[in-house]
């Protein structure tokens, strides 16, 4: 057991006259309820308790006489604490003599609590490091201070470290030029020379600690570099590579390399042990990189694996399902739940069937290769099948290609985007807000042409008529009607009747009057980056147009004016899976008719509707 200094049990005697310093054991201390110090008490207690189990308590606490032969404890709450803490722990005796000062009744026990804790001043950092600094250069080691202090060492160290520091950077930070993180940066290096060189230029440099570092380890290689990773930093270090470690960081983020060459050299060693590897498969050719950016990926062409033949039981096994394939959907008018159920076992195995290992053929190995680089992750990373232009057959080059014939007709953009223009018009005509906007923007773009100009509404009050029913053209006409019950008769009348409304019945107005403007129809004429095409956009996304509520893909609108690989397509991303086999088999009306059930309540919508 751990005796506190010279302190010896206090011996029971007479009473502790006021104001005198007495020894009182422990066990007759209590807690005072009118500590000022409410909050963070038990901060730091375990340094504190090492501290006083090292050095005794050096400062005595102040206590008042309570009931029951007790003191309480006025000011030293945290001192009391850690002798509790101790005496708990064994390794002090429960008794043991604590040196304290008794106050005289008439003293102010608040008051003295709050100067203890406010009037005090507490020790400058540097001061702290300093004196760390000179325990350890009086002899004692690392291990033995962090003991008595009840820190860790590698606080220790990093104080050591801080207070070692070339001695302008140490009084700048003293004189509170520096942050402590600043000066923990430039504890990176030891070397005085370089930190007060990078000290000089921080006002051209930049002065966080980023760039402290940085200008510290130009030259090095973090740990985080891919090179890095992928040689591993103890086979570096078995290797005899040095790297120099920021004892402020976390993990191997304050690691730096300065073996560079060496470091290049384990690269190439381990990356060629990949490649002979590889010449084991056969290719042509391979080669090692340490980098490979996209300018050189670009200068090949990729052959990829070719599925293998399937064995001659899977091969059987698929024939027999593929003629029972035939024979029900031949065989069949309509589906029932029992026939569709087979067909969609028969499509599921077929397809398990079809999945057969990946492998490059004789005739890619004869003119391929193969590369071993190093990811992102620091991992290899291996690329097969690489054909470089010398080697490429030549009726396999690239040749022209025919202008792919449009997915959607002209007449079907045209449709579609009707829809569209109508579901912002109903949407605008209850948007005053964004219909005051527009009308400016558009007003605007013509008064001030350097403004660039370019708005979906015609403000020549050229009204937007929708041939093709849907809900936005019945919206629109729903409202015109109310308004044709509200507006008088004639322009004198109308003109009257607008200078007797609010403001918000005219922004009413307006808003349904730009809303019969709105023109975001595509016709044949149009290109698509058409101005007003792309300000219909602009202003669909302004309103937060959701296109599903306004446009439905039926048999009629869509599916059957479009082909059927565009209808196979559709249904095999609203419905999130493969497309089936039956789906081959059905006419084009029929199959039309399919795809409007199946997508169905899935919001499906062409890409031309889509946000």
């Amino acid at each position: 057991m751990t005796t506190i200094a010279t302190h010896q049990p206090a011996a029971e005697g007479p009473p502790v006259p006021a104001a005198a310093i007495a020894s009182i054991p422990l066990s007759k201390l209590v807690v005072w309820d009118g500590n000022v110090r409410k909050t963070g008490a038990a901060d730091g207690l375990d340094e504190l308790s090492a501290s006083i189990a090292a050095h005794g308590v050096l400062q005595s606490l102040v206590v008042r006489k309570g009931q029951r032969g007790k003191y309480a404890v006025v000011a030293g709450r945290r001192r009391y604490l850690a002798l509790s803490a101790l005496a708990d722990a064994g390794t002090i005796a429960s008794d043991t003599a604590v040196p304290c000062r008794v106050l005289h009744r008439t003293d102010d026990a608040t008051e003295i609590s709050l100067t203890e804790n406010v009037v005090r001043a507490p020790m400058h950092p540097a001061d702290q490091f300093e004196a760390f600094r000179d325990l350890i250069d009086a002899g004692s080691s690392v291990a033995d201070v962090a003991a008595r202090f009840g820190i860790s060492e590698t606080a220790v160290k990093q104080r050591l470290k801080l207070a070692r520091v070339t001695p302008q950077v140490f009084d700048a930070y003293r004189a509170g030029e520096l942050t402590l993180e600043q000066v923990q940066a430039f504890a990176l290096s030891d070397d005085h020379g370089a930190q007060e060189r990078v000290f000089g230029e921080l006002p051209r440099r930049g002065g966080g600690p980023d760039d402290i570092r940085a200008a510290l380890t130009q030259g090095e290689i973090p740990a985080s570099d891919r090179r890095a990773r992928f040689v591993t930093l103890p086979d570096y270090e078995l290797a005899g590579g040095t790297f120099r470690r920021d004892l402020f960081a976390q993990g191997d983020d304050g690691v730096f390399l300065l073996d560079a060459e060496l470091l290049d050299r384990l690269v190439l060693e381990k990356l060629q042990a990949h490649a002979d590897v590889l010449k084991a498969e056969g290719w042509k050719w391979t080669e090692s990189a340490a980098t490979l950016d996209y300018e050189a990926r670009a200068g090949f062409r990729t052959r990829r694996p070719e599925p293998q033949p399937l064995s001659e039981e899977a091969e059987a096994e698929h024939a027999s399902l593929a003629a029972e394939y035939e024979r029900l959907c031949d065989d069949t008018e309509e589906y029932d739940d029992a026939t569709s159920e087979r067909l969609d076992a028969i499509d599921a195995r077929m397809e398990e069937l079809s999945v057969t290992e990946c492998a490059y053929g004789p005739e890619v190995l004869a003119i391929a290769g193969a590369i071993v680089t190093i990811g992102r992750d620091g991992e290899p990373e291996v690329l097969r099948g690489i054909v470089r232009p010398e080697d490429e057959p030549e009726d396999e080059l690239p040749a022209k290609t025919a202008r792919p014939r449009p997915e959607l007709s002209a007449a079907l953009v045209e449709s579609l985007t009707e829809a569209k223009s109508a579901g912002i018009s109903a949407v605008l005509a209850g948007r005053p807000d964004v219909a005051l906007a527009a009308v400016v923007h558009a007003l605007a773009g013509s008064v001030f042409p350097l403004c660039g100009g370019g708005s979906s509404l015609q403000l020549s009050a050229k009204v937007t008529h929708f041939r093709e029913e849907s809900k936005g053209a019945s919206e629109i006409d729903v409202a015109h009607e109310n308004w044709s019950d509200r507006l008088p008769a004639g322009s004198d009348a109308l003109w009257h009747w607008c200078l007797a409304q609010d403001q918000d019945m005219l922004l009413d107005l307006l808003a349904y009057c730009a809303a019969r403007t709105v023109n975001a129809v595509q016709t044949k004429q149009d290109c698509p980056a058409n101005v007003r095409l792309r300000a219909a956009d602009t202003l669909a996304t302004a309103l937060s147009v959701d296109m599903t509520e306004w446009f439905t893909p039926s048999a009629v609108n869509f599916f059957g004016r479009v082909g059927r690989t565009t209808i196979i397509s559709a249904m095999a991303e609203a419905k999130g899976a493969p497309a089936k086999r039956s789906w081959d088999k059905l006419k084009k009306p029929a199959l039309a008719a399919l795809a409007e059930r199946e997508t169905a309540g899935t919001g499906w919508l062409p890409q031309l509707l889509r946000a």
